[in-house]
């Protein structure tokens, strides 16, 4: 017979996988959901009706074809009814909803902080997607985005932090929007002002500077290949998600290393 105290790391490890297991499970399925939102919204369709179905033949879609990440692998990436090859986005988007869920779970735990994380990855995942696949961030997920991002600061950085956060670096996006003449628009300053509301003013100034690093190394790469051209159109909206995702996650470890450096260059 096992000790009490073996027999109590056995149970806290079962609990921990199992409770892993659901958060695992919950995310992919909110992934599922996140893209119906991402092939829905930028066309202006409702997310309701029609219930699902293949975008190919238009078949409806049984609850067999529509378990997360598991119809598409049992499937081989084909529609059941047509055969047609469905995009790998679709678990793609459902494998990284599912990481970052666990990620911010095993931070925070049962959680306020961990539900205020989710709702943020989760918006930051459709309008990137979004903007790449469409060139569009939806007003539907930018707009109540904020509202959301001000309202739930009040239990993380405070409303007077978040709204210098969403007012400056939305406001930062409408000058480049005048200097350029239309060359950023309307749904990145959204979404800037979103990202803000999240992070406070410190958070946005990191991810604005992050976001045009990492935007201005993609130009140059696309530069370099012959893919662009100066007047290119770059869709910034996946960059300003990437960088406010790794501000989301590694705020005080980027501020520290940017400390770091001006020491040791001083």
């Amino acid at each position: 017979m096992k000790p009490p105290e073996k027999r109590e790391s056995v149970y806290n490890m079962f609990t921990d996988a199992l409770l892993y297991f659901i958060v695992m499970i919950f995310a992919l399925l909110i992934g599922s959901f996140l893209n119906v939102l991402i092939f829905r919204l930028p066309r202006g369709e409702s997310i309701i009706r029609p219930g699902s179905h293949c975008t190919s033949c238009n078949h409806k879609l049984m609850t067999k074809d529509l378990l997360p990440l598991f119809s598409y692998a049992w499937l081989r990436g084909r529609c059941r009814y047509c055969g047609v090859r469905i995009s790998r986005r679709y678990p793609l988007v459902e494998i990284l909803t599912a990481v970052f869920f666990l990620r911010v779970f095993l931070e925070n735990g049962l959680s306020l902080e961990t539900a205020i994380g989710c709702i943020f990855l989760s918006v930051l995942t459709v309008a990137a997607v979004s903007d790449m696949e469409k060139g569009i961030i939806p007003d539907l997920i930018t707009c109540p985005g904020i509202i959301a991002g001000l309202f739930l600061s009040y239990f993380t950085i405070g409303i007077k932090s978040s709204l210098m956060g969403a007012l400056a670096f939305s406001g930062l996006y409408i000058l480049a929007a005048v200097i350029s003449r239309g060359g950023m628009g309307g749904g990145d300053i959204k979404l800037a002002g979103l990202i803000g509301a999240f992070t406070g003013i410190q958070g946005a100034l990191l991810v604005f500077a992050i976001s045009a690093l990492l935007g201005g190394i993609w130009a140059l790469f696309l530069l370099l290949r012959r893919k662009a051209g100066p007047e290119t159109e770059i869709s910034f909206g996946p960059f300003l998600a990437l960088a406010a995702t790794m501000v989301w996650f590694y705020e005080q470890e980027i501020v520290s290393f940017y400390w770091y450096i001006i020491g040791q260059a001083y």
